[in-house]
């Protein structure tokens, strides 16, 4: 019916609106994203929920194709609006990435080179966007500065992924090893004083440190003034010129200034420790080691602070910095923002992404929305208000990010040791009262904890029965999501308390000064040394992590005296935490991963087969293994019968039967946890540390630094 035809051109209207609705929908999502990813980026490295980790990963991955995909939509769109650019300018911005989130694993740093491909199609294809719009003359002005910020926001990024890849820190850490090696000659230690840091010259800050890798090459750009020499025959070392101009930890620890003076608790003197033991860890990751005699001396500074008053609080602690600047370099833009340069860019950013929207709606004509779209095909779309809330959220949100972000920098760790660092070279400090006060203010800030401090617990007796739900974990979705097995169920995860750090430093302790682990230093290893020389790693932990859950049931906490219930603290929950390594991390753990997962498996098989009724509490499953299982068979009878659940309560029949002091039970059991995770804790996997830094970190990552740092290795041989 004539009545009912559309008018002419109408279906095209329709499409163009369309079009316009896609393109404003993916903008919000763009910048939903970016919010996302800003925020949960400040708190990842304390933030171990899998749940937001999943959605990260996914928000990380999809936002380039999402943004490839809009840009794809304004170039081709068969109408022009002056807000395009705008658009198509935040959308490179996104695609910088927040400052707290450049890469979202371990592996994607390695590929910068393609990051760097990417970022340099999307920069010219948004500039030529901008360019087609400069016919407009107060658009050239907003064309200019947002192609200069645009660009500097994906250099940055692009910056950060090349310092952290291997190639380039292969380069920059040869000078400190060479450094390291030309000041630690045998003998060395011998005339250092860790009580006044005498003797430890430890790199902070070099006079004028190296500027990072630029956009377009992955070589180091050195300073004209360099300050050291190239190598020469035969050991080719490369060697620094001037050590007096050098911020080493030795000049911070004796400088008389009003700020180094005024820090009572020491904490500004251990953030420059950290900052120049973290280079060591770094040092590890490009390959490169300390000499033995820089061992040796780490070693007595680390044994001095542990003689002081609550002394393992304050090496943890000096640690946990150590992991969140290796975590920064890693994953975030932070140590290539702090040049006055970026500095200088991001406020610029901040003035664009207010000034850019007014620009394109005040170089409109007319006072009605003319100004939004001006249509090249068919009739003008009438006026969309919704490209104005688009246009101000994406503004919102850039705005709050690099906002949050900026007050984030300049009170960080890395900013921190700029501070000391510049304060302690050129005594501006003490004679610009204003900026000295200011610098003092500035340094007393933290902001955000270095870690969670967190122990997570695994118990494969309340979790052998539980199977993972079969709609997210099935060969359909392995390709795109870790799968959970059979029996992998955290219980929730407990906080890391005093009394664990003191242990572990306790038995490093001793360890080093008499090579004695705990069963022998009470006798008990002829009864109990069949449990420690089982065939793997994974073995001795499940076997005397089913014992520690036996004894806490036979011998509750409730039966013990105050001073005794410590070691129930200690021994139960480094007992579930290495159990928790074995089920989910067991790339930290000596041995093949593939063999761990497998034993743990067969175990969860066996505990199945065992229990093959319902039983509510840990007292009935504990009495049903307790069946069949006589409390004088042989421990070697068990084991060569290959019985994993028998041989766990044998154990832990043992302690409970033979062991007449019940207190001392649990000082046994936890010696032995101590000792245990500083056995595993040395690793050649460093890799495999700095991946699980962006799901929360592991305790055992912080005890691979501590026993590195002394110089306890394992031999890439002989894993187990």
């Amino acid at each position: 019916m004539a009545g009912s035809e559309c008018p002419p051109g109408s279906h095209h209207l329709d499409g163009e609106k369309i079009r316009l609705l896609r393109i404003e929908a993916l903008l919000a999502i763009t910048a939903s994203m970016l919010v996302f990813l800003g925020i949960f980026g400040l708190f990842r490295r304390r933030c171990g929920n899998r749940t937001l980790a999943s959605v990260a990963f996914c928000a990380y991955n999809l936002s380039p194709a999402i943004i490839a995909y809009t840009l794809g939509l304004i170039q081709s769109a068969p109408f022009s609006s002056l807000y395009f650019p705008v658009w198509a300018a935040y959308l490179v911005v996104v695609l910088g990435s927040a400052d707290s989130y450049t890469a979202h694993s371990f592996e994607d740093i390695e590929q910068w080179k393609s990051f760097n491909l990417y970022s340099a199609a999307k920069c010219l294809m948004t500039s030529w966007m901008i360019a087609s719009y400069t016919t407009h003359p107060m658009s050239i002005l907003g064309a200019v500065f947002l192609f200069v910020i645009l660009f500097a926001k994906v250099d940055g990024r692009a910056r950060a992924l090349m310092l952290a890849s291997n190639s380039v820190m292969e380069k920059k850490y040869k000078l400190i090893a060479d450094y390291m090696s030309t000041e630690h000659q045998p003998g060395d230690s011998s005339h250092a004083d860790p009580a006044t840091m005498r003797g430890y010259k430890y790199l902070v800050r070099l006079d004028e440190e190296e500027q990072v890798p630029s956009l377009c090459s992955s070589s180091i750009c050195w300073q004209k003034k360099a300050r050291w020499r190239e190598g020469e025959a035969p050991d080719y070392r490369q060697e620094i010129v001037g050590l007096d101009k050098v911020i080493t930890v030795e000049k911070v620890w004796n400088y008389q200034g009003r700020l180094l003076k005024g820090d009572r608790n020491g904490r500004l003197k251990d953030l420059c420790l950290s900052f120049s033991l973290f280079k060591f860890i770094c040092m590890r990751l490009a390959g490169y080691s300390l000499p033995q005699e820089a061992h040796k001396k780490l070693w007595d500074l680390i044994e001095h602070m542990l003689s002081e008053e609550n002394g393992h609080e304050r090496v943890f602690k000096v640690i946990e910095v150590e992991l969140a600047f290796l975590f920064d370099l890693l994953y975030t833009k932070y140590p290539v923002n702090l040049n006055p340069y970026r500095s200088f860019c991001r406020l610029l950013l901040l003035a664009i992404v207010v000034v850019a929207p007014l620009i394109a709606k005040f170089s409109g004509k007319g006072d009605s929305c003319d100004w939004l779209i001006l249509s090249d095909v068919g009739p003008n779309i009438s006026c969309n208000g919704l490209a104005n809330f688009v246009t101000i959220f994406l503004m919102m949100s850039i705005l709050v990010i690099e906002f949050v972000h900026f007050c984030i920098m300049i009170f960080s760790e890395w900013a921190k040791v700029t501070y000391i660092c510049k304060y302690v070279q050129n005594d501006w400090g003490l004679k610009n009262r204003c900026c000295g006060k200011l610098v003092e203010i500035m340094c007393r800030v933290w902001l955000l904890k270095p870690w969670g401090r967190q122990l997570r617990q695994y118990s494969l007796l309340r979790a052998y029965s539980y199977s993972p739900w079969k709609c997210i974990n099935n060969r359909f979705t392995t390709a795109y999501f870790d799968q959970e097995g059979d029996g992998q169920k955290q219980i929730p995860p407990t906080n890391l308390s005093k009394q664990v750090k003191k242990a572990i430093a306790r038995s490093l302790r001793k360890y080093l000064e008499k090579k004695q682990v705990s069963l022998r230093r009470k006798d008990l290893s002829d009864e109990f040394s069949w449990a420690c020389n089982l065939e793997t790693t994974t073995h001795v932990i499940m076997v005397w992590h089913i014992a520690t859950t036996f004894c806490e049931h036979e011998v509750p906490c409730t039966q013990l005296l105050p001073e005794q219930r410590d070691n129930f603290d200690i021994a139960t929950k480094l007992s579930q935490y290495l159990a928790y390594l074995v089920v989910y991390t067991p790339r930290l753990l000596p041995g093949h991963p593939c063999r761990t997962k497998y034993i743990f498996g067969r175990a969860v098989s066996e505990a199945r087969e065992t229990l093959k009724g319902s039983f509510v509490s840990m007292e009935e499953r504990i009495q049903e293994l307790k069946k069949g299982i006589n409390n004088g068979q042989c421990p070697e009878t068990i084991v060569g019968q290959g019985t994993w659940l028998g041989m766990q309560l044998v154990l832990g029949m043992q302690l409970v039967n033979r062991v007449e002091d019940k207190g001392r039970i649990w000082k046994v059991l936890a010696d032995f946890w101590a000792d245990m995770i500083l056995y595993v804790a040395p690793s050649n996997n460093m890799a495999a540390h700095a991946k699980y830094l962006t799901t929360g970190g592991e305790f055992v990552t912080h005890v691979w630094v501590l026993v590195s740092h002394v110089g306890i290795t394992r031999d890439p041989n002989d894993d187990e």
